[in-house]
């Protein structure tokens, strides 16, 4: 088999410099800014400050993202045939940072309008901000792979990524809580909010892309690069052979409807279930934040000690313990109760996150080596498109769960006294549907056979070794 997959301008066998891994790392920022803040604040926003019903919201949601799920392969396949003097991935991701801050303040900085014009400026909002995410989100998440060879430089490679993905998650919600709280928790509120962290937003994606090496295409033996590329649809069909890679697709379907349900009831929950509002969601964030990136260091050593699979498990264990707990929560709960929640589910998602990206460049190394073919921008965006149908699903369906029991939307982010129904509902979306996903992601994992044996044993077949 040829070896023209593995020869590129930047040295993918040469160690990675703290500085590859930190101009790397710090592109997440922006990417869990957008994430995260979306997913936990939007539908808060709506449905507590807009007077949007729930329902709506998750509607709108949904439709946007199964709308990026085309936008991600069509966005992945250009990447991978771009050519330009920037590399595959850099142009793609300049775009998307501007764009991305642009949409993150149209959607929390809306002009007054009636309810019909309002749901229509958001469905176009939802769009624009999709498409500036996968922009980014498709061509980063491709760069690992490329970046080394190396099994476990990977996964230091990607251990400050997670570092980078706390530090992001803790301004997505912290961070946003106290900016909101801070200021009237009203529509002024919410607005200055967008424009500081579209600021962050902007300004941590554009350094990422300025600093990561430019990755052009891959060369054969002449140092020409191929001029045949299969058509999409054959490389789609083609990607269902490669078994490591599709059963982290399974299991991430399960990873990500469990995601979109805590994050869609998370705020929702902090202040109609426990009674904490915005002081308890920055505790909660906080401490949960904290604690991942501080356990990266061990995460990494523990998987090189034990293998990423079986490390993933025990922060899918630990996740599991910690989304059950919230069942046993009461209104008025203590700091310590949020403390100790947050300690054992940060800990739980650090490995969750840290082997999950991992592994998916492990398969997206090995589908290099075993294919000849050059396509992790293909491959990254058929993930994306898993995460985003599957949290398009997810968000929409429990919008409409929450209507079903009754949830009562209001306006100026007042709170109104929720009917049982709406509690029960919102203690379900935020425990046990989280617990009950992760437990069909973990079987999906433990079916995972792909170790370093196994992907050194496909390289040296590639190259002749």
């Amino acid at each position: 088999m040829s070896a023209q997959a593995h020869t590129q301008t930047h040295s993918a066998d040469a160690p990675l410099s703290t500085a590859t891994c930190l101009g790397f790392g710090v592109g997440t920022v922006g990417v869990s800014i957008m994430l995260n803040t979306v997913t936990a604040y939007f539908p808060a926003f709506m449905s507590t400050v807009m007077g949007v019903s729930p329902a709506i919201v998750g509607l709108i949601m949904m439709g946007a993202k199964l709308y990026d799920a085309i936008a991600d392969v069509v966005i992945g396949h250009l990447s991978d045939r771009h050519r330009s003097a920037w590399g595959r991935r850099k142009p793609f991701m300049a775009v998307g940072a501007l764009l991305s801050a642009i949409s993150f303040f149209m959607l929390f900085s809306p002009p007054k309008l009636d309810q019909t014009a309002l749901i229509w400026y958001m469905i176009a909002g939802q769009i624009i901000y999709s498409t500036a995410y996968s922009l980014f989100n498709v061509p980063y998440i491709a760069m690992p792979a490329e970046l080394t060879h190396g099994y476990h430089e990977r996964t230091k490679l990607l251990g400050w990524r997670t570092v980078f993905v706390s530090i992001g998650q803790m301004l997505a919600t912290a961070g946003t809580a106290a900016v909101i709280n801070a200021n009237g928790k009203d529509a002024h509120a919410y607005g200055l909010m967008g424009v500081i962290m579209a600021l962050i937003i902007f300004g941590a994606m554009t350094a990422c892309t300025l600093s990561v090496p430019r990755l052009h295409a891959p060369r054969n033996a002449a140092g020409e690069a191929p001029t045949d590329h299969p058509p999409l649809w054959g490389q789609v069909k083609l990607l269902t052979k490669n078994r490591p890679y599709m059963l982290l697709l399974g299991a991430k379907v399960f990873q990500f409807f469990a995601f979109a349900s805590m994050g869609a009831c998370a705020l929702l929950f902090m202040l109609n279930v426990l009674g904490v509002g915005y002081e308890g969601q920055i505790w909660l964030s906080m401490t949960q934040n904290v604690v991942s990136a501080l356990s990266m260091p061990l995460w990494v050593r523990i998987g090189r000690r034990i293998g990423k699979r079986r490390t993933y498990l025990i922060g899918v264990l630990m996740f599991c313990a910690a989304s059950g707990s919230w069942m046993l929560a009461s209104k008025g709960i203590a700091v310590e109760g949020l403390i100790w929640r947050g300690v054992l589910s940060g800990a739980g998602s650090g490995a969750i996150i840290l082997m999950s990206i991992a592994m998916l460049g492990d398969a997206m190394a090995y589908d290099r080596f075993t294919t000849g073919i050059a396509r992790e921008g293909l491959m990254s965006s058929t993930v994306a498109v898993v995460e985003k149908a599957s949290s398009a699903i997810g968000a929409g369906l429990l919008g409409v769960f929450l209507a079903w029991f009754h949830f009562v939307p209001t306006m100026g982010g007042k709170l109104v006294q929720q009917p049982e129904s709406a509690l029960f509902a919102l203690q379900i979306g935020y425990s046990v549907i989280p617990m009950a996903m992760f437990l069909a992601n973990g079987f999906f994992l433990y079916l995972y056979d792909l170790d370093a044996n196994k992907l050194d044993a496909a390289r040296k077949a590639a190259l002749g070794e």
